[in-house]
């Protein structure tokens, strides 16, 4: 009862220990918190490395260098080639190291009975110290466990391959993104200066018209109907500025560009308001399609998730046959009575789990299925592929067509702003008439500039579901100008490489 006691007592002293030792849950202090936030502000954005203002490529090329996003992606993809080395390692015999101090608070003394006549044979005697010390080294190595886990590392390498897809996916969306945002920030650099100039414009002509209710030289119906038409024109002009106005920060995010800082864009030739070009697409779907079906990482990533369910297969067997198991084991022992202190045993031995050999039929039909899973997830998604790529083209000609319908209507406008202005200096036009025609003309140079932006959004798109690079390579040693020079030679040569890109394959 007393020794159940003293347990008792142990064991709660025990518990006290232990929870007092417990350390206590601090919440992150708003001091910690800023700073930590301050070093993240200080690592995020990066400012401007070549003179602005920027062109499309040099925005490009600053998303592919300090984009985020990519960032991310490239820390996977290492920590995915750092798998393999682990996995690899793990194919090797397993060495423990084990070192102890023994000790008891009396003699181990010990003596032998005669299993014949139940009497002592031997007076009591001591054949271990009271206190000693115990090495131990351990290499127990599983021949079937090595085999797999270098089987494994042929999936861990497929991995690094997905990684590396998965990468390309990223920098692509990336790229696509900041294709469309600069053409849309282009177009507010352009015209949100016209917007508001026009919207100036029309207040003052509509305080002008008070004023003439006021002084009553003007019919009250005619009033009202000016007012209503220049309030109309005012909200189509207010919808466009508040659609042009988060452009620019859009742009600048995903260039990873300080946001406090004024961006300048380079439109030279390329003006979304005055004369800007776009970009012929030549080719036939037939080769679209096989470009597409080449190059995107979804369908490689796909092909080598289906090279590791096949591999899984043969796994699933292998994982049933019973195993050879080493184990080398090096002893040391301090005890002064032993006669040798040293030595070294070993066991070898045949090992199987009766679990993996009772599951082994239903494990090998889950792989099978997971294999035919990866096969018609491929299918669905290279008709997919397939259906994109019509779609992409398809777009892209109706937005073009219709950028094409703004440019004879901007034509059609310009005329009609040069009689007007003809018919003012006459006297055959009133100044209100023409600030409306100026509006108007201003309005479809605007739309004309929205259209080109939807188009050149399809464009981007396009080369997206292509899955083309536009950069040669990532290399983390290039410049932004280096990155730009190869991203404007590979935009000029975009048809080469929609055919191209095939046969390099190919020849591979």
């Amino acid at each position: 009862m007393r020794l159940y006691r003293a347990k008792n007592i142990l064991t709660l002293l025990g518990l006290i220990s232990i929870s007092g030792c417990g350390a206590p849950t601090e919440p992150v202090g708003t001091f910690a918190l800023m700073q930590t936030i301050e070093e993240d502000r200080a690592q995020i954005y990066k400012p401007a490395s070549q003179a602005q203002p920027l062109k499309v490529e040099d925005a490009l090329a600053r998303a592919i260098k300090y984009n985020l996003d990519t960032k991310v992606a490239e820390l996977d993809e290492l920590i995915a080639a750092d798998d393999v080395t682990l996995q690899m390692l793990n194919a090797l015999p397993s060495v423990t190291a084990k070192i102890q101090r023994h000790g008891r608070n009396n003699e181990g003394g010990s003596s032998s009975f005669s299993v014949l006549t139940g009497m002592q044979s031997l007076q009591p005697s001591i054949s271990q110290e009271r206190f000693r010390n115990v090495v131990q080294l351990n290499a127990e190595w599983n021949l079937l466990d090595a085999g797999i886990n270098l089987w494994r590392g042929k999936t861990a390498n497929d991995q690094v391959l997905i990684a590396q897809e998965r990468r390309r996916k990223v920098y692509q969306s990336v790229v696509q993104d900041t294709y469309i945002a600069y053409w849309r920030a282009a177009v507010a650099q352009s015209a949100l200066p016209k917007i508001q100039n026009l919207q100036k414009d029309i207040a003052a002509q509509l305080e002008n018209i008070d004023q003439q209710i006021n002084l009553g030289v003007i019919p009250i119906g005619d009033a009202h109907a000016s007012k209503a038409g220049l309030l109309e024109k005012k909200m189509q002009l207010t919808r466009m500025e508040n659609g042009l106005k988060l452009a620019d920060i859009e742009l600048k995010t995903l260039t990873n560009y300080p946001l406090q800082e004024k961006l300048l864009l380079d439109l030279e030739g390329q003006d979304p308001l005055k004369a800007a070009s776009l970009p012929d697409i030549q080719g036939n779907i037939e080769n679209f399609e096989q470009t597409a079906l080449i190059n995107r990482p979804e369908i490689r990533e796909e092909i080598l998730n289906k090279r590791i369910s096949t591999r899984d297969i043969k796994l699933s067997l292998a994982e049933t046959i019973p195993g050879l198991e080493l184990l080398l084991t090096y002893n040391y022992d301090s005890n002064k009575y032993l006669v040798y202190n040293n030595w070294i045993d070993g066991i070898a031995g045949i090992t199987a789990t009766i679990n993996k050999i009772i599951t082994a039929p239903t494990r090998y039909k889950r792989a099978q299925n997971i294999d035919l899973l990866a096969d018609k997830r491929r299918q669905a998604l290279v008709a997919a592929v397939i259906t994109q790529v019509h779609v992409a083209r398809a777009r892209y000609d109706s937005l073009a067509a219709e950028y094409a319908g703004h440019t004879q209507t901007i034509s059609h406008a310009q005329k009609a702003l040069k009689r007007a202005e003809d018919y003012n200096e006459t006297g055959l036009m009133s100044k209100a008439e023409l600030l409306n025609t100026q509006i108007d003309s201003n309005i479809a140079a605007i739309n004309k500039a929205f259209a080109f932006t939807d188009a050149q959004d399809a464009y981007g798109r396009f080369i997206n579901t292509l899955g083309v690079d536009v950069w040669d390579e990532i290399n983390p040693d290039l410049s932004i100008q280096d990155y730009a020079t190869h991203i404007r030679k590979n935009l000029d040569s975009a048809n080469i490489i929609f055919v191209s890109s095939v046969e390099t394959e190919q020849a591979k």
